[in-house]
């Protein structure tokens, strides 16, 4: 199968929990050309917790955060890991319109925590944990020098983390008219692969 890489991005994240908007846009403060955006926002609260008997464990990165809700700002590409220029240029002020137009801080931490993001990739208050978040398909030694806190998530890791969490629950996962096509596809893919995951990586490509 074919799937885009943010809507990889989008099935992870939701199946750690997280609540999404894709394309988050950065309007500017006049005139009508468009910032830039966020390829995926995204919010998991401190005390996520899905299946009562046998509770759904997602990965240790998030999980990591204790009592605080998560906010990552996603940076998705098919290839090497990257952040754009953006969010790495405070005289754009890019980061701060996006932390503003969230409405999670008050105006003058909101600028402490754009502040943060460029200089460190993350923030971290009583009651949020904000971070950068890189998703693709190789590392990025220059990310890791600047922002050596900000996660870099690997399509193969992703896929793992998917395929794992399906086969793991297969009887709860399996009635889902709702989910969208890539959902379908994901599980299809599963579905011919239960037992192999290094066949279910192999057959699923990663573009756009």
């Amino acid at each position: 199968m074919q799937i885009k890489s943010e809507q990889l991005a989008y099935w992870y994240l939701r199946l750690n929990g997280f609540l999404t908007i894709p394309n988050f846009v950065v309007h500017p403060d006049r005139g009508s050309n468009q910032e830039t955006d966020v390829d995926i926002l995204a919010v998991r609260f401190p005390y996520r917790g899905e299946n009562l008997e046998n509770p759904m464990h997602d990965e240790e990165h998030f999980t990591a955060v204790k009592e605080k809700s998560y906010i990552a700002l996603a940076e998705v590409k098919s290839g090497i890991c990257n952040l754009n220029g953006p969010w790495t240029n405070p005289k754009r002020q890019n980061m701060l319109r996006v932390v503003r137009a969230l409405g999670a801080f008050p105006e003058a931490e909101s600028k402490l925590v754009s502040k943060s993001l460029y200089e460190r990739g993350i923030y971290s208050n009583q009651l949020y944990y904000v971070s950068l978040l890189c998703l693709g398909r190789d590392h990025n030694s220059d990310v890791t020098e600047k922002y050596p806190n900000v996660p870099q998530i690997l399509w193969p890791n992703v896929l793992r983390f998917i395929h794992k969490r399906f086969h793991e629950y297969r009887q709860q996962k399996k009635s889902h008219p709702q989910w969208d096509q890539a959902g379908h596809c994901l599980w299809d893919a599963y579905q011919a692969n239960k037992t192999d995951v290094e066949r279910f990586l192999s057959n699923i490509d990663i573009n756009g």
